[in-house]
């Protein structure tokens, strides 16, 4: 059986949940992986006995690698994956896909010239829970939706921010508690709703010491019609786990995390919710790599089939769109249309 080759970027925290997740997928076999930090490199070369560059292009200069991911701060995901698609190589990117929407077209158009697959780590997509509402959505269940609203009232500590140089700044984390900490949510209602046609935000530094956001708020108006509101903190004690409520005229459902909690729908049975807990409102390395399994699994098979991965780079794009330009309107305080 092929298998396809992965090599990694970055040896931070979420590389050990690709990498362990590379090592669970039978057709997928990690072989690389390079950082400009010599001793996570050894920690992490050593820990998956792979080889270990010191220089990316040194890397990317390897035959035997066909795909990377890059799991880096975020500040440095549109160089890289550019850069990588310069060489060839497809491409996994932890989220966001880049900080601006300049820097996704980048992404968008280095990909196009070199005919590489992207896909952007959004493992939500993939919980059952989720895709069930997102069908009974589009079929009709909860009949004309008229409310969409996700709750991310999430804590980080003073020490999370001070346990580096990039965390809480624009130029490395391009914002805080939407773009960062919160963006999996935002993913997850464009998934589920379809795009929003205009938005008004609020975000502020209240509690942290740090340059972007650890409160937001917004008010957005979907493509459907439907209102709703987009909250995330990093500044609420002591966090509280993500939720999701969804009202027609017809029926409602609300999710706390990916969990099922009100389920009132006719016609179609609930769904049963994943094995999978995540604390990640707490803890920001809170959750289980299942998502990563699944959806490392599904870039492995696009590759082998030759086939678009799940959640590409205009995909990936969309979090970034919305999430921009909420801290569009905060700055100008003013309605912002997308289309």
């Amino acid at each position: 059986m092929k298998k396809v080759n992965f090599g990694i970027i970055g040896c931070g925290l979420i590389s050990n949940n690709h990498a362990d997740a590379i090592n669970l997928i039978e057709n997928a076999n990690l072989v690389a992986c390079t950082d400009v930090n010599e001793k996570s490199l050894k920690t992490f070369s050593e820990k998956y006995n792979i080889k270990a560059y010191n220089d990316v292009e040194k890397m990317l200069q390897d035959d035997d690698i066909d795909v990377v991911s890059i799991c880096t701060p975020s500040g440095l995901h549109a160089r890289f994956a550019v850069l990588a698609a310069k060489y060839k190589k497809h491409i996994v990117v932890e989220k966001p896909m880049a900080l601006t929407v300049k820097q996704c077209d980048e992404i968008i158009n280095a990909s196009k010239e070199n005919n590489v697959k992207v896909e952007v780590i959004c493992q939500n997509r993939f919980k059952n829970t989720f895709r069930t509402v997102k069908r009974v959505i589009e079929e009709g269940y909860l009949g004309k939706i008229v409310s969409a609203d996700i709750y991310m009232k999430y804590y980080r500590s003073k020490e999370y921010y001070e346990s580096s140089n990039w965390k809480g700044t624009w130029e490395m984390d391009g914002g805080g508690a939407l773009m960062n900490q919160g963006i999996h949510g935002v993913d997850i209602m464009l998934y589920m709703l379809g795009d929003v046609k205009s938005v008004f935000g609020h975000a502020k530094t209240l509690v942290r010491d740090i340059e972007v956001e650890d409160t937001a708020s917004a008010v957005v108006e979907y493509e459907n019609g439907a209102l709703g509101v987009i909250q995330g903190t990093t500044s609420v004690s002591p966090g509280y786990p993500r939720r999701v409520e969804i009202n027609g005229d017809k029926g409602s459902i609300t999710l706390i995390e990916g969990d099922i909690s009100i389920w009132d729908v006719k016609g179609i049975e609930k769904p049963k919710n994943d094995t999978s807990t995540s604390n990640s409102h707490k803890d920001p390395m809170g959750f289980s790599i299942e998502g990563h399994v699944l959806q490392l699994s599904d870039m492995t098979d696009a590759i082998l089939n030759n086939r678009t991965p799940y959640v590409n780079e205009y995909e990936g794009k969309r979090a970034v769109e919305l999430i921009t330009a909420i801290y569009k309107s905060s700055k100008q305080r003013k309605l912002i249309n997308l289309k």
